[in-house]
Order: C-alpha cells, then structure tokens, then sequence
C-alpha cells in the first residue's frame, strides 16, 4: 500500500493535469451568447407573460411555401422591439412555384375573355401573414400586418425588377385599406379611377430622404404606389433594395426587397451571414411609434433558416395634428 507521500509518478502527474483543467476553465468557458447572430428568431425564450427586461421572441402563424413554412417574427426587449420579420425554413426555397402568378390579383386588360397571368396579373405568388402578438408590457411597432410575395419571373418595370426576388411588405394600414386598391387597366394594372388617388404626392415632411414624392407609373393594383429610391442607371436588381409604399399621399408599406440569388448567398452552413443597409427616414412620421432603421437579410446555419427583417427601433413621437389622410406613414 502506497503512503499519501510517495505516490506514483503517473498518479502525480494526472493529479497534476487536473488542478491544471480546473485552473483554465473560467477563461475556456464562456456564457453563450444570447443574442441572435443571424437575426433569425428561435434562439431567444418565447415572450410570456412577464418577460421583464429579458430578450424574448414572439411568432406568428406559419403558411406553407415550397417545400417549408413562412412566417412573421418579433423580437423585444426591456419592452422595447428590437426586430419584426419574416423567417423562412431553408425547404421553403425548394420546389417554389414556377408559374408567373397564383392569378389572386388580375384584370382582363384586352376584354378578350381571359386573363394572361404573365402580362395580366400582379403580385406573383403570395402570403398574407399575420404579425406576432405584442408582448404584455411592451412597445408596439406600427405595423398592422404583412406580405410575403415571391416572384418567379420579377415584374415591371422591365430591367429593374424582372429577376426572381421576394417582395416582403410591413403594412402601416390595416388590411381593408390595401383591399380597397382595386386592379384595372392603367400604370401596373390598378383601376384607373384609383390612379390619381395612388399618384398623390407625399408630403415633403413625410418623404423619406432620397425618394420621389409620387410615383404614378408604378401604382399596382392590390399594392399601391411604389417609390423607389435606385436611380434608373444602377439596372436589374441583383441584391436587396428597400421600397416605401404610398396611396393617398401618405406611406402605407415597407419594404425589403431581395433576389432569390442574393437570399441563398447567405446560406453559409458554417457560418451563416447577414448583411444590413441602412432604412432612410423621413424628417417627421405622421403617428407616433417605433420605427425601423435598418433592415437586413441573413442565414442562421443552426436552425436552418432565413430571416429578412426590420432592426434599429427608434422612438418617434409624430405629428398627430398634421395627419390628414389616415393613411399612415
């Protein structure tokens, strides 16, 4: 039997290898991080109903896309949003439709009996989603709902936007609104009478640094009118882009716009990848709120998914006694 002194050299040094271990372990171990590296919503705790200051996330219902789901997502703390998007499981770019449109949106601009779904329809192929639930205790964003669109063959204007890309608008006006904009035959086939309505200019104060104020060519039935700030020579879209939306001289949709080929660019399955652009903002938001300056697109490999979101909330206190359209923005 071996006294306590006069262990064995192997002993000794395995003890020795131990105390080691122990010592270095605070410096090799390290808290994870909890907050999301790609912008995608699972890694954070669902919000209860006390989530406090703590980092939460609330989802909305998913809808079937490709071969996966879409859905909406929020993300809060210390009662204030952090990020509203959309998150689309990476099958969801599987098996996407082919066909122009799924033919929701067309008006028979030849009166000859039928509809052409690639020179008659709008939208492409599209997904009405519901936002997340606030949270108890925390900020609203100013957002009603939102829609996903995914556009096989782009659309017009013709060597802008006719590439495969997603559209994911952020509605500032309850839904009825945009079911009021109906299709016709004039600009991208929204109803002539509506045309003028659309194509009112938006107030200077409201405009966004960069964007024209009305936009008539590009009003579209089921949507609105487009601004876009890209000035005419930068071509065909091959990244993302961010498009406001307006109708009746007041703003009423966000939007990220992104190429199917720029989406899985980011699917780094090491990694993942995100890449953010500033959102511009106008002088004065009409409603008070908390509205979004950066938006961004990105991969997380861990969960398998894709995220194009809203980011960089900041509060702004509006000009109630200037809204006179109620239409938002």
């Amino acid at each position: 039997m071996n006294s306590p002194r006069t262990l064995r050299p192997a002993t000794a040094a395995g003890l020795a290898c131990v105390a080691l271990l122990v010592a270095l372990l605070p410096s090799i171990w390290q808290r994870p991080d909890p907050r999301p590296r790609s912008g995608s919503a699972t890694r954070l705790p669902t919000c209860g109903a006390r989530t406090g200051a703590a980092a939460c996330v609330t989802l909305g219902p998913a809808a079937a896309l490709g071969r996966g789901t879409v859905r909406t997502y929020g993300e809060y703390r210390n009662g204030a949003p952090q990020a509203m998007g959309v998150s689309l499981t990476a099958s969801a770019l599987r098996a996407l439709p082919s066909a122009p449109t799924d033919g929701k949106h067309c008006h028979d601009v030849d009166a000859d009996g039928s509809t052409d779904p690639a020179h008659e329809c709008v939208g492409g192929h599209s997904r009405e989603l519901a936002l997340p639930a606030t949270p108890p205790g925390s900020a609203g964003t100013p957002f009603h709902w939102a829609l996903f669109n995914w556009n096989p063959h782009g659309h017009d204007p013709h060597g802008r936007y006719d590439v495969p890309h997603f559209d994911v608008h952020f509605y500032l006006v309850p839904q009825e609104v945009r079911a009021g904009i109906r299709t016709g035959g004039c600009a991208l086939l929204i109803a002539c009478d509506q045309l003028a309505t659309a194509a009112r200019p938006v107030p200077a104060a409201y405009l966004p640094a960069g964007y024209p104020a009305s936009s008539p060519e590009t009003a579209e039935g089921a949507m609105g009118a487009h601004l876009d700030s890209r000035p005419p020579t930068t071509g065909t879209l091959t990244g993302q882009t961010f498009i406001y939306g307006a109708y009746a001289g007041g703003l009423i949709f966000m939007e990220p716009m992104l190429t199917k080929d720029f989406l899985q660019r980011h699917r780094d399955p090491a990694t993942g990848h995100r890449t953010c652009d500033p959102i511009p903002q106008p002088a004065a938001w009409r409603t008070s709120g908390w509205y979004p300056t950066r938006y961004c697109t990105a991969y997380r490999p861990d969960q398998g998914d894709y995220t194009v979101y809203l980011t960089g909330f900041a509060h702004s206190a509006g000009a109630p006694a200037l809204a006179a359209t109620g239409t938002g923005g």
